[in-house]
């Protein structure tokens, strides 16, 4: 069904892509992996002839018999949508902020087809059904600012689904997702080239995710290096790309002694609540965490998490009391929190001016302190080097990196200031595994060393059991169950808490 023979990419700056080659067939599941700006993304836009601006592809993608790179526009757009669907890594760039979710689901419908209204409306709500959108009480009404990254993520599944299309293009399709909403939609999407013969490409860092395919292709500095059965490539891998993907997927971390029991906490939030339009989406929420301490988040997606971690500091109105080494904070002034405090937020894509160069953007947190342009340069440049960034990346702009390096920037632009807490939403969710395990590293060494508070929101328990020294479950808004790690995994008390672990332990370490 797909043939991809000589695929290049390339810039005036020289090639991205060198030779990928690749076939499959009609209900085949492949994975492609890699680290982070190995070419994964840029070969999946490839099957849909849709280059970066800046990029041109070489070589051969034929779909069918037709070769999709040499096609006019207006018979590419005919086969986009209906035939090959893409779902794209950052939901929030690729929704339309304006338009009501149901609006954009309708959309591939009203195009492509010639059914009526009503019909459309129908599977519209199948769609959210069947993303599991429906159950959580998220209509076609809603708007994508008021959703969490995760039911976006759903959002942009269910249009890609819509049409039932003969080959879907899963651009880390989970990567935002709590581990029961990424069952549900690996289950999703592995159903559908099943019940409709439909090939399926998966791009991801996720070996656990890459184990749901038949294949896996391992890229590396834009090529295919391996290419075979997952279990095989899984088990004994024999590039070096592909065992060093393998030798990342567990983190190994020393000890680390939580601060003693009484010790006074950076934060203390009590009974915080927050409301939109009168509905309640945090209700009553307490949590504290100590310097040195790490405390991990974590819940369903729409639970509740990151709405109360931007109320704690100040990004939104809430409720409660909410205090600094015992200093209550006025919600009219919250400046004396972020003098201390730094965030580091889920999607990059939003939370990044695109028209800025990377240097003014990790600089952020310093305008205002009394710092020349030299030295919030060097502060800069040694923040970026933390992350495993050069100081060559000070000039570009965020287009020019990959998800995964654009949440490195996210992560040392909250570096940068020197943070006494530090609250990292999914920060590192979107990274290869290499990348991945160098993060959770230098997370494990700034609260070490350092003495940084770190509150994390996460859904890969895995990294979880590893990293915290507490956990609280949030479900419906509220903080269902909070306690060390190890009584959390071996006698878990809440039905939501429960239902992750179980889904945590069904994916073994290594996966």
């Amino acid at each position: 069904m797909l043939s991809v023979r000589a695929l290049t990419a390339h810039t005036p700056r020289g090639p991205l892509l060198a030779g990928v080659d690749f076939d499959l067939a009609a209900g085949e599941r492949l994975a492609i992996v890699g680290a982070s700006g190995s070419g994964k993304s840029l070969t999946a836009r490839a099957l849909l002839a849709l280059p970066p601006a800046g990029i041109v592809y070489g070589g051969t993608v034929d779909f069918d018999g037709k070769t999709l790179l040499e096609l006019p526009e207006r018979d590419l757009t005919a086969i986009r949508g209906k035939d090959i669907a893409m779902i794209f890594q950052e939901p929030a760039t690729a929704l339309n902020p304006v338009k009501r979710i149901g609006d954009q689901i309708d959309e591939t419908l009203r195009i492509h087809t010639d059914l009526g209204r009503r019909a459309r409306a129908a599977r519209v709500a199948e769609m959210l059904e069947r993303t599991g959108l429906a159950a959580v009480g998220v209509g076609p009404e809603r708007f994508p600012h008021q959703l969490s990254g995760g039911q976006r993520q759903r959002v942009a599944v269910a249009i890609a689904l819509a049409l039932s299309p003969r080959l879907v293009i899963a651009d880390e399709p989970t990567s935002a997702l709590d581990a029961v909403s990424a069952a549900l939609v690996l289950d999703l999407l592995v159903r559908l080239t099943a019940e409709e013969n439909a090939g399926l490409v998966l791009i991801t860092h996720d070996l656990a995710v890459a184990r749901r395919a038949a294949r896996i292709a391992v890229m590396e500095a834009g090529r295919i290096v391996e290419d075979g059965p997952s279990e095989r490539v899984l088990r004994a891998p024999e590039s070096a790309a592909a065992k060093a993907l393998v030798a990342n997927t567990v983190v190994a971390l020393r000890p680390h002694a939580p601060p003693p029991a009484g010790a006074p906490p950076v934060l203390a939030a009590e009974r915080v609540g927050v409301a939109r339009g009168g509905r309640p989406i945090v209700r009553e929420a307490s949590l504290s965490v100590a310097a040195g301490e790490r405390l991990a988040l974590v819940g369903g997606s729409g639970s509740g998490k990151t709405t109360l971690m931007r109320a704690i500091l100040g990004l939104l109105p809430h409720t409660g009391t909410v205090a600094v080494h015992g200093r209550a904070i006025d919600p009219a002034d919250p400046h004396p929190l972020r003098a201390c405090a730094q965030m580091v937020f889920q999607d990059p894509a939003t939370s990044f001016n695109p028209r800025h160069s990377v240097r003014r953007i990790v600089t952020e947190p310093l305008y205002g302190r009394r710092l020349s342009r030299r030295e919030k340069t060097a502060r800069a440049a040694a923040a970026l080097e933390k992350v495993g960034l050069g100081a060559d990346s000070l000039r570009k702009k965020p287009h020019a990196f990959s998800g995964g390096q654009r949440q490195r920037i996210a992560i040392a632009r909250a570096l940068v200031a020197e943070p006494e807490l530090l609250i990292a939403d999914e920060a590192v969710s979107a990274l290869d595994a290499a990348i991945k395990a160098d993060i959770v590293r230098l997370l494990d060494q700034l609260t070490r060393e350092e003495g940084i508070a770190l509150v994390f929101i996460a859904h890969d328990l895995g990294l979880v059991r590893r990293l915290a020294d507490r956990i609280a479950v949030m479900a419906d808004g509220t903080i269902v169950e909070e306690g060390p790690v190890a009584a959390i995994f071996d006698a878990p008390q809440h039905p939501a808490t429960r239902a992750l672990v179980a889904e945590a332990e069904a994916v073994p370490d290594g996966a």
